[in-house]
C-alpha cells in the first residue's frame, strides 16, 4: 500500500489576484493605491501637488499686501522719527558763499549764546533769537571770509585766550598763567561747560573765532569814522496830553529868555525831569536816526528845519504814551564825539559795510515759519534756567512780560 502524498500542487492554491477580495485582474499593489486614491476622493497625488501650487498662486497677492500693509505700519513711525529728529536739522539754514550752515548748526550757535546768559544768571530770552543768529552767523561769516583783504588774522592762542575770558579765568601774571594748576582748572571748567553745552569743542570754538573776526573787522570800520564832527544839543519836553496851551506857555517863557532847564523843569512832566532836567546831550548825525533829519536837515533856503531854542512838533512814543517835543539848545560845528555815541556811529558803519559787501555774495538764508517754531522749541527744551511768566495786574504789581 502506498504512503499518502501529502504534497500538494502549486496550482492548487489560489492566484494572489484572487486572494485579495477575489477581484480577478487586480493586484496587490494596484488594490493598496486604489484604496489610497478612493480615501482622498479620486484625486492623484499629482493633481493634490498641482491644487496646492494653484491654492499658492491665489493666496499670493493677499500674502503681499498683508506684507506691505505691515510694513507700511512699521514706516510710520520711523519716518516720523527721520522726520522729527533727522531731517530737520540738517536742512539748509544760511549760506554764505560756499559755507552752508544748518539749522542745527543755528541751535548750536544759539544755545551756546544761552548757555553765556545762564552762566551769568541771566534767563534767555528766546524772542527774536533765531534772526538774530541768523544776521550774527551771517555777519561773522562774511567778517571771516572779507579778513584776507583787511590783513585780519585770529590764532589758536587768541581763541584759547577769549575761551578762558568766557570760562572766568584771567591770568594776571605769565607765571600764573603758566602753573600747572592753573591749566588744570580751566580743563576742569572746559569739561564741565562742553558737558553743559552738548557740542563739540571744535563747534564753539569756530564760533568764538569768527566772532572775533568780526571785532577786528568792526575796528577796521571805526578808523575811518571822524571823532570830530557837527553835533547838536538836544533837550526833550514830555507832556501826557496834547495840550496846545500848555505849547503856547513853554514857548512864551522859551523867547522871554528864561533858562531852558528852568523852562523844562516848570512844564515838562517826564518822571525824571528833576534828574536830568530834560538834558538828553550832544548828537552827531547818525544816532538819533528817527529824527535825525529833523536836528540837522535844512530847508530850500538854508535854514534849519528845527531852528534853535524852538519846539519841535510833538512826536507820540506808543511804548511810553507820552507826547515828545524836541529842543536844539545850541549847535557845534567840530565837537569830539563821546564814546557812547562813537559806539552807536561804528555800530551804523558796520551795518552800511555789510550792506554794501552782501552785494558782492551769494547769500540764502531761511526764515519762515517752520523753522522758527522748531529752532524755539529746540532752545526751549535745552534751556536750564524757568523763564518768566507774565504777571496779572493787580495790587499794584507791575506786569512782567516774557
Amino acid at each position: 500500500m502506498s504512503k499518502e502524498d501529502n504534497s500538494k500542487d502549486p496550482n492548487d492554491f489560489p492566484k494572489h489576484e484572487e486572494a485579495v477580495g477575489g477581484v480577478p485582474g487586480v493586484s496587490l499593489e494596484y488594490q493598496a493605491g486604489r484604496r489610497s486614491i478612493t480615501n482622498r476622493g479620486g484625486v492623484t497625488r499629482r493633481q493634490m501637488v498641482a491644487e496646492k501650487q494653484q491654492l499658492q498662486i491665489r493666496s499670493r497677492p493677499f500674502i503681499i499686501g498683508a506684507i506691505v500693509v505691515l510694513f507700511g505700519i512699521l514706516t510710520i513711525p520711523v519716518y516720523a522719527y527721520f522726520q522729527n529728529y533727522v531731517f530737520p536739522p540738517r536742512e539748509l539754514a544760511l549760506r554764505v558763499a560756499g559755507m552752508e550752515y544748518s539749522r542745527g548748526d543755528v541751535v548750536n550757535f544759539i544755545r551756546f549764546n544761552q548757555r553765556m546768559s545762564e552762566n551769568l544768571g541771566v534767563p534767555f530770552e528766546v524772542g527774536n533769537s533765531l534772526f538774530d543768529a541768523l544776521q550774527t552767523l551771517q555777519e561773522n561769516e562774511l567778517s571771516y571770509q572779507l579778513a584776507a583783504r583787511y590783513g585780519i588774522t585770529v590764532s589758536s592762542e587768541e581763541v584759547d585766550d577769549r575761551l578762558n575770558t568766557i570760562l572766568g579765568f584771567v591770568a594776571k601774571t605769565v607765571a600764573e598763567r603758566e602753573s600747572q594748576e592753573y591749566k588744570d582748572n580751566i580743563e576742569e571748567a572746559k569739561r564741565q561747560f562742553i558737558n553743559r553745552i552738548e557740542m563739540d569743542e571744535s563747534v564753539f570754538r569756530d564760533f568764538i573765532r569768527k566772532s572775533m573776526f568780526k571785532e577786528r573787522l568792526r575796528a577796521v570800520v571805526a578808523e575811518e569814522i571822524p571823532r570830530v564832527q557837527a553835533q547838536v544839543h538836544l533837550y526833550e519836553i514830555i507832556l501826557f496830553d496834547r495840550d496846545a496851551e500848555v505849547r503856547r506857555a513853554i514857548e512864551r517863557d522859551l523867547v522871554s529868555g528864561n533858562p531852558i532847564e528852568n523852562v523844562i523843569l516848570e512844564h515838562s512832566q517826564d518822571p525824571n525831569v528833576r534828574r536830568d532836567l530834560g538834558d538828553r546831550g550832544w548828537f552827531p548825525f547818525g544816532v538819533t536816526t528817527e529824527i535825525d533829519y529833523l536836528l540837522f536837515g535844512l530847508d530850500g533856503e538854508g535854514n534849519r528845519l528845527l531852528p534853535i531854542g524852538q519846539l519841535s512838533e510833538p512826536r507820540y512814543v506808543e511804548e511810553s504814551d507820552w507826547w515828545s517835543y524836541m529842543l536844539v539848545a545850541e549847535v557845534q560845528d567840530a565837537r569830539e564825539v563821546n564814546e557812547d555815541n562813537f559806539e552807536a556811529l561804528t555800530t551804523r558803519g558796520m551795518t552800511i559795510f555789510f550792506n554794501e559787501e552782501r552785494k558782492n555774495f551769494d547769500l540764502h538764508m531761511v526764515l519762515d515759519s517752520a523753522i522758527f517754531e522748531w529752532v524755539n522749541a529746540q532752545i526751549r527744551l535745552s534751556a536750564l534756567l524757568p523763564t518768566p511768566t507774565p504777571v496779572p495786574y493787580g495790587d499794584g504789581m507791575p506786569q512782567m512780560g516774557p
